[in-house]
């Protein structure tokens, strides 16, 4: 695909609105990413797990797709009911981005057994992707979802202007970075019902023997190369205010 193609799809997507709430810059300032340490990025619906030694242009990058794509979908698509149609155009389009599409899992399955999280769902549905390091995701997660409760400016965010009912869609993805240089990533997009808890997905615990999921997730990696060529045009896209409706979650080692 030339680079003339990829402007013309970017131009071609809705812009994003801008951030109509005050954000978590209202009520604490923003404390420096340490790229040596593990951190997170939240936004609506949407939690990106970065481990240790993942670089700050490469969180920007995956941060930017991320948000824009998934806005794009979610205006052709409704996730938690249409979640394989949102899923594959989000995937469609990233790779049209420069992202490169690698092992994938898209479909309904139970997990038996009571006391699931958010974190836990994540894992369950990752584990066949990450191997060994599921153990360092599982205490990421746990810390990522942690912080995001302990904020009510991380919670708004997150929730932005999802309905808290009882079905829920959300992505939380682990980032990596590879010995050449380009962000790897789970994306791990899930619909489930959470019934169990009147304040959505963030304090769901299940109370019964058996859930049953859509789980949508690839591995993934840019081509920051590829990337490079557009990177500006993805940022004018996206605009500054709506930049606002991202928020780091610094140094959760």
């Amino acid at each position: 695909m030339h680079i003339e193609q990829r402007l013309e799809l970017l131009d071609s997507l809705p812009p994003l609105p801008a951030a109509s709430m005050p954000t978590i810059r209202a009520f604490a300032p923003e404390v420096p990413i340490d790229p040596n340490k593990p951190s997170g990025t939240v936004g609506n619906e949407m939690v990106n797990l970065f481990m240790a030694g993942t670089g700050e242009q490469n969180r920007r990058d995956v941060n930017s797709c991320k948000q824009l794509v998934q806005h794009a979908a979610t205006k052709l698509y409704d996730p938690q009911k249409e979640l394989y149609q949102w899923y594959k155009y989000y995937v469609d389009t990233l790779q049209k981005l420069g992202w490169i599409t690698q092992a994938s899992q898209l479909k309904e399955q139970t997990i038996k057994r009571s006391g699931l999280t958010m974190d836990t769902v994540a894992l369950y549905v990752m584990q066949g992707f990450v191997g060994a390091n599921i153990s360092k995701l599982a205490e990421l997660s746990g810390k990522g979802l942690a912080k995001i409760k302990q904020s009510d400016g991380l919670v708004d965010i997150y929730n932005g202007t999802a309905n808290v009912g009882s079905d829920a869609k959300f992505d939380m993805s682990p980032i990596w970075e590879t010995k050449e240089g380009y962000p790897m990533m789970i994306l791990n997009c899930n619909t489930l019902n959470v019934r169990e808890s009147s304040r959505g997905i963030l304090w769901w615990k299940s109370t019964t023997q058996e859930t049953r999921i859509k789980t949508a997730a690839q591995a993934v990696y840019l081509n920051v190369d590829v990337y490079a060529g557009i990177r500006q045009a993805v940022l004018d896209k996206i605009g500054a205010t709506a930049k606002n409706a991202l928020a780091d979650i610094p140094n959760m080692d």
